[in-house]
């Protein structure tokens, strides 16, 4: 006995302190078990934080517990509910392929859909649609694919996931009007009528009916329009779009339903815009009359905006059934131009905003916008400064919604052109001293030492070797007047080897006048410049002086584009309809317009080849 308990002792004197006793040992499983139990109820009682403490320690503790799958999985939906779909397919797919479940599996599907990989998504969620799923899931499951096959080309298949899910969904409205956004905007007539079919008899079908009726009309095929609407009239199915429905069908009784020698025009004829509506109507005028002496006569016929309790989709109504007109210009402003878009993809009469208004574009392919837009700006700046070997930029912004918004879509487009964003400083929007901003532009401490208190030394321009900025180019989202008393200080203080890149808020005669002789080797952008030596542009500036005595803004050029674009269109005696008017619209090309308009992309924005500017010998040149 004594030799055996020896042995025993030498045994256990061998083992490394941290292993725990058999007693213990023989605990792990359900100390494990209690664990993740208490990971899991964390969850099931919303404390997302404490269960993701919990089942992360749990994964690392016992990575081959048989509950550790589980576990992953748990994480996994955990940062699906907060929206970190990159963390969470992280977790999701440590379980190992034999293992993971169904659930597993959804989640991961629909994180890479909600990431951007609409195929690998799909191709994992499609095996499960037979699969049994909570109802939340079952709705996650759809939805994710129907992203997928909307974002990939797919829109009929989509309506099959719709269908699918409209005995699921919480919001069977919201979920028919995107329905019915996709029957109207997403499927070619073909398609239409195979959604009519496929869908005979259910509210999918009678809007695939509606739309087809629309078509028709628009083409003036109001047989065709009659006897689609009827089918929708007769249907017992209940149906959002009836009254819709009801209008169509009375309009196709209308004789004379198009006037194609007509055009609608929406403007700020009155009140607080009235002074920018009535430059847009100069630039109009100017280009009708130029067309009206040399072709067959068109009229445009004007709406006020800004009337009292009169609504710019009631106005849209008014030039499409009372005026007949063939499209419509305008609106100028944002709330107007989104009530007028939503109407005129409606009633499918071509309209051509020139509001700047986020997504207008987006409402349908009867909606085309023509405007100097943000995106636009920084599209040509970067590539514009990619080109001169400028890889890497800040930003210094004024701290107010459109310094924000600019840098926003500065930095995407760096970061999409392959671009590198080294710095992004802000200043107060009424700022006059920015020697903080450009020491943290320099990377050196603000507060280590300070600058001449004077900003007028900046004229002086003293003699002192500064290091190389840590950037090429450096980005300012603000106007002429601000820029008089930065771009002297940026120089001052030793940023003067960076080229600074501006927008058009810089094209003012007040930047020459404050700040000329500090830009030397800035670029700037605009959609229209007067003294350009392109001939469309010297014989517009040309037209306008004499017609009005004055200088033209973008707001006038602009106009003036819109108009001759739509003139030239209502000159083709192949485009006889609406539809063929907007058809012509999309595909149009090589158009050269005074403010750099060529013709629209697949979404109805317009592509313009923008003004790049810069200063030279005291004046605002055009590049090349």
């Amino acid at each position: 006995m004594r030799i055996i308990c020896l042995v025993l002792l030498v045994l256990l004197s061998a083992l490394p302190a941290g292993t725990p006793s058999l007693a213990a040992a023989a605990d792990l499983p359900a100390a494990a078990a209690a664990e993740y139990s208490r990971g899991r109820e964390l969850y099931q009682a919303d404390a997302l934080q404490e269960s993701l403490a919990v089942l992360r320690d749990f994964v690392q503790r016992y990575p081959t517990h048989p509950q550790t799958p589980q576990a992953y999985t748990l994480i996994g939906r955990i940062f699906t509910r907060q929206q970190r779909y990159a963390e969470a397919l992280l977790y999701l797919e440590r379980v190992p392929r034999g293992l993971r479940s169904p659930e597993a599996r959804l989640l991961a599907g629909y994180c890479q859909v909600r990431s951007g990989d609409h195929a690998a998504g799909r191709e994992q969620l499609l095996p499960l649609l037979e699969q049994s799923f909570s109802q939340a899931d079952t709705e996650r499951l759809l939805r994710a694919l129907i992203e997928a096959d909307l974002e990939s080309g797919r829109p009929l298949q989509t309506l099959v996931f719709h269908h699918r899910l409209l005995p699921f969904s919480e919001q069977p409205a919201r979920q028919l009007d995107e329905v019915h956004q996709i029957l109207q905007n997403r499927l070619s007539d073909s398609e239409l009528e195979e959604a009519a079919f496929m869908w005979s008899g259910t509210v999918i079908g009678q809007d695939a009916r509606l739309q087809l009726a629309r078509r028709a009309l628009a083409r003036q095929d109001r047989q065709l329009a009659q006897q689609q609407l009827q089918l929708v009239l007769a249907s017992p199915v209940t149906f959002p779009y009836w009254e819709e429905a009801q209008q169509l069908l009375a309009r196709t009784s209308v004789d004379s339903y198009l006037s194609r020698d007509t055009v609608g025009v929406l403007l700020p004829l009155s009140g607080r815009y009235a002074s920018y509506g009535e430059l847009v109507k100069k630039g109009l005028e100017l280009a009708l009359q130029q067309h009206n002496q040399a072709q067959l006569p068109v009229r445009f016929i004007y709406l006020d905006t800004a009337s009292d309790g009169v609504t710019a989709s009631q106005l849209v109504s008014r030039l499409t059934d009372d005026e007949k007109v063939m499209a419509i210009i305008g609106p100028l402003t944002g709330a107007a131009a989104e009530d007028a878009a939503y109407r005129a993809q409606r009633e499918m009469v071509p309209l051509l905003t020139l509001s700047q208004r986020d997504g207008l574009p987006q409402s349908g392919n009867f909606v085309f916008r023509d405007s100097l837009t943000a995106q636009a700006q920084v599209q040509a700046l970067v590539r514009q400064a990619l080109a001169d070997d400028h890889i890497s930029f800040s930003v210094l912004h004024p701290e107010n919604r459109l310094g924000e918004e600019m840098t926003r879509l500065f930095i995407a487009e760096v970061e999409k052109q392959g671009g590198e964003i080294v710095d992004v400083i802000s200043y107060p929007e009424d700022a006059t001293d920015f020697r903080r901003q450009i020491k943290q532009l320099l990377w050196e401490d603000p507060d280590e030492r300070k600058f001449a208190a004077d900003a007028a030394e900046a004229d002086q321009l003293p003699e002192l070797e500064y290091p190389l900025p840590p950037f090429h180019a450096l980005f300012i989202p603000d106007y002429a007047e601000r820029l008089g008393l930065l771009a002297p200080q940026l120089m001052f203080y030793g940023i003067k080897d960076a080229t600074l890149l501006g927008t058009n808020g810089w094209n003012s005669p007040e930047l020459i006048r404050r700040a000329g002789r500090f830009l030397q080797q800035a670029v700037f952008v605009d959609g229209f410049f007067g003294d350009s030596r392109k001939p469309e542009v010297r014989r517009f500036v040309e037209l306008y002086r004499q017609a009005y005595q004055e200088e033209p803004t973008i707001l006038q050029a602009q106009a003036f584009d819109v108009a001759n674009l739509v003139l030239q269109l209502i000159d083709d005696p192949a485009i006889r309809n609406r539809d063929d008017f907007r058809r012509a619209l999309a595909d149009l090309g090589g158009f050269r317009g005074v403010t750099g308009t060529t013709g629209f992309d697949t979404q109805g924005e317009v592509v313009k080849q923008l003004y790049l500017l810069k200063v030279k010998r005291g004046k605002v040149v055009e590049i090349n």
